[in-house]
């Protein structure tokens, strides 16, 4: 049992927690197996997430224990500890010339891997659950797991599917719900340099650069930030001569902006700082924030709706650090069968989320950003009605919505998985 670091999430920061579990996977596996009270338990990786620590329950906290990274060149793998950031992860790797998918911000943990990992290259490399080979950590009954990506793929989801298939799929995707994973191996891509262009647009421009995007069939992907300006952010492989023909076709189309600024990094690790534009200025108070994401198709003719739709929001907001993103998907991530993995959203081409906040310690500020929350998401289900859980919510109304819309269909599954693998519910509920 050890004293916290301090977590990247105000929230989760600012909780009163029963207490911390650092320790090895023997020592934890022992302890799971006499019991641990109150449940469920929680899981702390990256310390990004709202629910790595709550009141008068316990954390198991892996950044202390869980920290290695192993490189095997002639299998071009890396196995890392779930205690290490993104940001440590790519550290490890530049200097090899390898790298890892990641997300617009490198802060989160491993957990950003185990739920999906959906950031920039995902169009061209994927998603990072997919490039996943190898896991090992404890079941929520105690047991602990070494396993390595099953053969024969091709066999899921038909009669011959068996007990490793549907262990592998459960973990890749909905992991939170069925185990502590404490390492994960990858394999390995080389480093690439990506052309970045940020600028800030109108409700107008953000349609046209939506518009364009959903057509693009190469590396180029956007991301935009809503809030007190409307950032865009679009990344592509600077050695993609098609995208960045492209990118520059949208930049002529949108005008000439002040802002604007185009930059060739040498990879993922030398991204700049997503967001940052958005925000006029940077909130002096200390902000508790929840966030849900959604999945959904292109939005095509239902373009005109969304955003008038989103414009209503953006002007009804609580909280002045109330925004809605998105990213983009498409490309290689949608080329991987279903029922490979608890991802089950391969044809979705947008996931926006809603970041609510307030200030810390104002009740009726909660209770209106939450408010703002559920209306905004209840809004966006009807353009996105899949959810990306990579934050769950078991203390939010929107749970088990959340989990059907999360799931679908492969949920039932999930729950004979976890009544076999987690039968006394340690771990957050299906």
């Amino acid at each position: 049992m050890t004293k916290h670091a301090e977590l990247w999430n105000p929230l989760a920061d600012d909780s009163h927690p029963a207490g911390w579990i650092s320790s090895d996977a023997i020592t934890l596996s022992n302890l799971i197996r006499q019991g641990i009270q109150p449940t469920p338990l929680i899981v702390c990786a990256g310390g990004t997430s709202s629910r790595c620590a709550a009141d008068g329950l316990w954390t198991v906290d892996l950044r202390a224990r869980h920290r290695q990274l192993i490189i095997n060149e002639e299998r071009e793998e890396v196995e890392i500890g779930t205690g290490l950031t993104m940001a440590e992860v790519l550290q490890g790797l530049q200097p090899r010339g390898r790298s890892i998918p990641v997300g617009l911000s490198t802060i989160p943990g491993c957990g950003f891997v185990l739920t999906g990992g959906i950031g920039p290259l995902t169009r061209s490399q994927g998603l990072a659950l997919d490039h996943i080979v190898g896991l090992r950590g404890i079941w929520g009954n105690g047991n602990t797991f070494d396993l390595s990506e099953p053969p024969n793929q091709a066999s899921i989801g038909t009669e011959h599917e068996n007990e490793a298939h549907r262990q592998w799929r459960g973990l890749l995707g909905a992991a939170p719900f069925l185990a502590i994973v404490t390492a994960i191996r990858l394999r390995m891509q080389k480093v690439t340099p990506l052309a970045v262009w940020r600028s800030i647009c109108s409700v107008p421009q953000l349609a046209v650069a939506i518009e364009a995007a959903e057509t693009w069939d190469h590396s180029a992907s956007l991301q935009w930030a809503w809030n007190d300006n409307i950032e865009l952010f679009i990344t592509c492989c600077a050695d993609d001569l098609a995208a960045m023909e492209a990118m520059q076709s949208l930049r002529t189309h949108l005008g000439y902006c002040p802002e604007s600024s185009m930059a060739i990094v040498a990879g993922q690790h030398a991204q700049p700082a997503f967001g940052t534009m958005a925000r006029a200025a940077e909130p002096q108070e200390r902000i508790h924030s929840e966030v849900i994401s959604r999945l959904g198709p292109a939005w095509g003719q239902r373009l005109p709706s969304l955003m008038a739709d989103l414009k209503e929001l953006m002007n009804n907001r609580p909280h002045a650090g109330c925004q809605i993103s998105a990213q983009q998907l498409g490309g290689v991530s949608a080329q991987i069968p279903v029922s490979r993995t608890s991802f089950i959203h391969r044809n979705a081409i947008w996931k926006p989320w809603i970041n609510a906040t307030w200030m810390a310690c104002d009740a009726k500020g909660q209770e209106s950003a939450l408010a703002w929350l559920m209306r905004a998401n209840n809004l966006l289900s009807d353009y996105c009605p899949g959810v990306h859980l990579a934050q769950i919510h078991p203390h939010l109304s929107c749970h088990q919505q959340e989990l059907n819309d999360a799931f679908k269909n492969w949920l039932p599954g999930l729950n004979q998985l976890k009544s076999q693998m987690d039968p006394f519910g340690l771990l957050p509920p299906l």
